[in-house]
C-alpha cells in the first residue's frame, strides 16, 4: 500500500512539474476547494435567478444562459493566486493538498469555518455582554443616558 501511495506521489510531483503555472493555479484552485471550477456555477446563478423571477418565460432565460460564463471570474482568481504566490509555493501547495493531511484539511474545512464563525459571535455576544455590564455597573448606560461632558457642537446648516 505505501508503495502505491509513493508512486502516486511521485506521479503527481512529475505531473505537476510539467504543467504551467496558470494550470498549476488551476490545479490547485480546484484542489483546496477554495473556489469551484465549474461550468455547473453558471446553471445554479441562472436557477436561483429563475427561483426568484418566476414570471420570466423560458427564452429568455436561455437566451441569457451564453453570457454568464465562469471562466471570466475563474481567470481572474487565477491572476490572484499567480500575482500573491511565487510558481515553487504553488508547486509546494499543490504537494500539500495532495498529501493525506491536505486531503484531510479540505475535508474538514467547511466544519472548521463554520465552528471558528460560531465562535466569533459567541465571543463578540460575550465582549458586548461584559462591556454592558461594566458600564452599566459605573452608573454609564442608564435610561436615558446621562448628558456628554463635552456636548457635540450644533449643527451649522449649509449655505446654498
Amino acid at each position: 500500500m505505501k508503495k502505491i501511495i509513493c508512486l502516486i506521489a511521485v506521479f503527481s510531483s512529475v505531473l505537476v512539474f510539467s504543467q504551467s503555472k496558470n494550470d498549476k493555479v488551476k490545479t490547485l484552485i480546484s484542489l483546496s476547494a477554495s473556489f469551484k471550477l465549474s461550468k455547473q456555477v453558471e446553471k445554479d446563478v441562472l436557477l436561483s435567478f429563475k427561483k426568484r423571477y418566476t414570471n420570466i418565460p423560458d427564452p429568455v432565460w436561455s437566451s441569457l444562459e451564453p453570457k454568464i460564463n465562469i471562466d471570466n471570474l475563474i481567470n481572474q482568481v487565477i491572476g490572484i493566486y499567480e500575482n500573491k504566490f511565487t510558481e515553487k509555493e504553488i508547486d509546494g501547495l499543490l504537494t500539500f493538498y495532495q498529501s493525506e493531511l491536505g486531503q484531510k484539511f479540505i475535508k474538514n474545512s467547511p466544519d472548521i469555518m463554520t465552528e471558528v464563525q460560531n465562535a466569533t459571535a459567541d465571543w463578540a455576544k460575550n465582549i458586548t455582554d461584559l462591556v454592558n455590564k461594566d458600564l452599566e455597573e459605573k452608573g454609564y448606560l442608564q435610561s436615558p443616558p446621562p448628558p456628554s461632558p463635552n456636548p457635540p457642537a450644533p449643527m451649522i446648516p449649509k449655505k446654498k
